[in-house]
């Protein structure tokens, strides 16, 4: 049987380099903050983490700096054990490598389709740099035998603690020896992807083309009830779109009402909010409109099947040029009146996302932003040693 998991060996930051070095997703920060990251010659986003533009020799030269200023701390055979506070969010989890033949497997699960050409993009620049700086992230049920062996290696204080630049605090627990692969060995079931559905099948594909046998990528491991949920608006761009008329077939379809907010929220399950001509407007489904299918039920299957299809002809979410998905972080990751309708749908609950992939269906790409998400260069190896 396939080992879902191995001990990481690469580099951590360290502490005192770790607030440039560590990139949070760029949906989580300010116009100055993405600007600060983006002039720091340090930050691994700017050198290394820019897409397929990135060479190898600009990634090399990077870890090159990092090393000579003593900037990124070698960690051998070791699961991580990562703490991140933001606010009042916080979630403990763990980080090792995981193994790709257990994605092609099916041992770690999908819930959502790639967008093509993100996937393309992302061989790309995985054959290019030839480093992993990017954690996926990943999901696993409850499991109190794992609670109990981390809460037992982080009674004394973090090997390494930082402030990343978006304000979240960060723990790490080097964790080596027996207590690693006992880690690992009560990984015996499946996991869920929660972010990084785009790098896994990138990294997948790319070890498959090159004949890399056994390989694994870094990825953070957190727990369900760690976790939460927020949706991805959907912004369609097309000048075809017209406003009144398609009001008036939401009307006929939906219980429609009008909102006082530039950024109308549903607040329950089977609504959705829309910004259409300036106006904006919470949807309720009616009864007769939902579906038998505990699939089909889904917030973002019901605006995908019941809006987005039958009134804009967006057939295939993957590919259509049209259509823009924001995550929903937060009033001002929003400009729904730049586009010619914009919609968001309730967001899925972790349970959902984890029936949807355990039955082997796929909901749209983009329909679950969870927390936590791992920012870029908190763990860094390269592809080649693994």
């Amino acid at each position: 049987m396939t080992s879902l998991l191995r001990p990481f060996t690469g580099f951590v930051p360290a502490a005192e380099y770790a607030h440039r070095i560590v990139g949070p997703a760029r949906s989580m920060l300010t116009s100055e903050q993405k600007d600060a990251s983006r002039n720091d010659q340090l930050s691994f986003r700017r050198s290394v983490g820019r897409g397929a533009r990135a060479e190898h020799a600009e990634a090399m030269h990077w870890m090159d700096s990092c090393h000579e200023l003593d900037a990124l701390v070698p960690v051998e055979s070791s699961v991580i054990i990562h703490r991140l506070q933001r606010g009042s969010f916080s979630a403990t989890g763990l980080i090792a490598d995981v193994s790709l033949t257990a994605y092609d497997t099916g041992l770690i699960k999908r819930h959502e389709t790639t967008i093509a050409k993100n996937e393309h993009k992302m061989v790309k620049y995985m054959k290019t740099t030839r480093v992993f700086g990017n954690p996926v992230a990943l999901a696993h049920h409850d499991h109190p035998g794992v609670a109990a062996v981390m809460a037992s290696n982080i009674q004394s204080a973090a090997d390494i603690t930082f402030e990343s630049i978006d304000g979240t605090q960060h723990c790490l627990w080097i964790v080596g020896g027996e207590a690693a692969l006992e880690l690992c060995a009560r990984f015996g079931d499946v996991l869920y992807i929660t972010d990084g559905h785009h790098r896994l099948a990138a990294a997948s594909s790319l070890a498959a083309a090159e004949g890399r046998s056994d390989p694994h990528m870094p990825a953070g491991l957190f727990a369900e009830s760690e976790l939460q949920l927020w949706a991805f608006a959907r912004a369609i761009k097309d000048n075809s779109v017209n406003p009144a008329k398609i009001i008036k077939a939401l009307k006929k379809r939906f219980d429609l009402r009008e909102s006082a907010y530039d950024v109308p929220r549903p607040p329950a399950p089977r609504q959705l909010g829309a910004r259409i001509g300036g106006r904006s407007f919470l949807m309720t489904v009616p009864e007769d409109l939902i579906p038998t299918d505990s699939y089909d039920q889904l917030d973002v299957n019901l605006l995908q099947d019941l809006v987005l299809e039958p009134l804009f002809g967006l057939t295939n979410p993957r590919t259509d040029s049209r259509l823009k998905f924001i995550a929903d972080t937060g009033d001002d990751a929003h400009d729904a009146d730049s586009y010619d309708a914009w919609f968001l749908p309730y967001p899925t609950s972790v349970r959902d996302v984890m029936m949807v992939a355990d039955t082997g269906r796929a909901m749209p790409p983009k329909s679950t932003y969870f927390l936590p998400k791992l920012p870029s260069g908190l763990v860094i190896r390269t592809i080649d040693n693994g």
